[in-house]
């Protein structure tokens, strides 16, 4: 009788956790046993309580709400391959639901590296740019890419690869970020589906993206432009699946600099459409090239940047991170890099931004040995391995789950 009495309580115990409990689970300690090398102490947001209106609808979504909580991870290479943003989405999926796979471009018709879960071809050749060369006569947009043609024979195929580990992937909304011409239009033809799609602009239009939504989920899709010589581009497509979550874009861009993204107008014309509630900004190691640090031309690339980002969603938090640790000409660590992540930490804490500070979780100057030593750094001594970033991710999880625990607790909740 007591066994079971013993077991009733503890059953409605876990009903009631599983059914009102609004914590993250967060595994810092198992990774600071695991990686002695990194100091989980640091792993947090600093100046937390700026993100709360953040909190606030992650803490409604779990609750009781059928809505989208939108988070744009902006970045460099390091956010280009997706591992440390991948692991980011997967982790705050799994807790508040998955919404799509988010913004995605066809990389490998650009010929660059592309996340493993993206495959892209095209019948023809493409020219291309991306942001971190605003010399070359594209214009990249909301992805910091873009690939352009005249051919009349224009196409493209977009798809999604599943795994064991992470399932299937499948969306039924798209949001087309393409040329804006009137006279161009194209037929959009689903994986398994027999109805095609017509995607075309009237001249009056002055949408930035064009929607096709489906009645029935699919992995990928081809696009196929009516003939015309008219240029054609493509810039992107947010995978979406109608279903409440997280909806987590990723745009990163080999090379890229604060400076570059400031001077790319369709970027931030096109950069509303994804209805931002978080921006993550993950940029620095570019910068940090250059042999000398001037602080004031640094701040000042940084200030538009933000400046850029309130204009564009007035009402959407702002987390900054640091770079991690690297070389530089793979000789010793990068002393511009230091000096960089320590104005740009003083400047968040001055005008109390939220900043995860992943220059000290991990240790500062010359830690990057650390991670070369365990092989989770690149040949290059600049770029990390997809195991690397995966810690990275977890880390930038955990330090965002602490904080959302915490404002939870603030509240009282249960």
């Amino acid at each position: 009788m007591i066994l079971r009495l013993l077991y009733t309580l503890a059953l409605a115990c876990i009903i009631h956790l599983n059914g009102f409990c609004q914590r993250i689970p967060t595994d810092d300690h198992a990774l600071a046993q695991r990686y002695p090398f990194v100091s989980a102490v640091f792993n947090r947001i600093f100046n937390n309580t700026s993100l709360d209106s953040f909190y606030q609808k992650l803490y409604t979504l779990k609750k009781d709400s059928n809505s989208v909580v939108s988070i744009v991870h902006i970045g460099d290479s390091h956010i280009q391959a997706d591992f440390l943003s991948g692991t980011v989405r997967k982790n705050l999926q799994d807790f508040f639901g998955n919404a799509g796979r988010g913004l995605v471009f066809p990389y490998q018709i650009a010929l660059s590296n592309a996340p493993q879960d993206i495959i892209s071809s095209s019948s023809i050749r493409w020219q291309f740019n991306r942001v971190a060369h605003p010399e070359i006569q594209i214009s990249s947009g909301i992805s910091g890419y873009a690939i352009t043609t005249t051919s009349e024979a224009a196409n493209l195929r977009v798809s999604l690869r599943t795994s064991f580990t992470e399932g299937l992937q499948v969306f039924n909304k798209m949001k087309f970020f393409l040329d804006t011409s009137a006279n161009t239009s194209w037929i959009f033809q689903a994986d398994n589906l027999d109805i095609p799609h017509t995607l075309s602009r009237e001249s009056n239009d002055s949408s930035v993206y064009r929607e096709v939504e489906l009645k029935q989920p699919i992995t990928g899709f081809t696009l196929t432009s009516l003939p015309t010589s008219e240029p054609k581009a493509f810039y992107g497509v947010s995978l979406e699946n109608s279903a409440p979550g997280i909806l987590y874009h990723t745009i990163g861009v080999n090379g890229a600099r604060y400076d570059q993204y400031n001077i790319a107008p369709l970027f931030w014309k096109q950069l509303p459409a994804l209805k931002a509630d978080l921006y993550i900004i993950s940029l620095g190691t570019n910068e940090a090239q250059r042999a000398s640090f001037f602080e004031a031309m640094f701040l000042k690339d940084l200030e538009t940047f933000l400046e850029k980002l309130r204009q564009t969603s007035p009402g959407a938090s702002i987390l900054i991170t640091t770079a991690p640790d690297s070389y530089r000409q793979r000789r010793a660590s990068n002393a511009v890099l230091q000096s960089l992540n320590k104005s740009l930490s003083a400047y968040c804490n001055k005008k109390f931004i939220p900043l995860w500070d992943l220059y000290r979780i991990t240790n500062g100057y010359g830690s990057a040995y650390s991670w070369s030593r365990r092989g989770l750094m690149s040949r290059d001594k600049v770029h990390f391995t997809a195991d690397g970033y995966r810690l990275q991710g977890s880390l930038l999880f955990n330090a965002l789950a602490k904080g959302f625990n915490d404002y939870v607790s603030s509240l009282g909740a249960p």
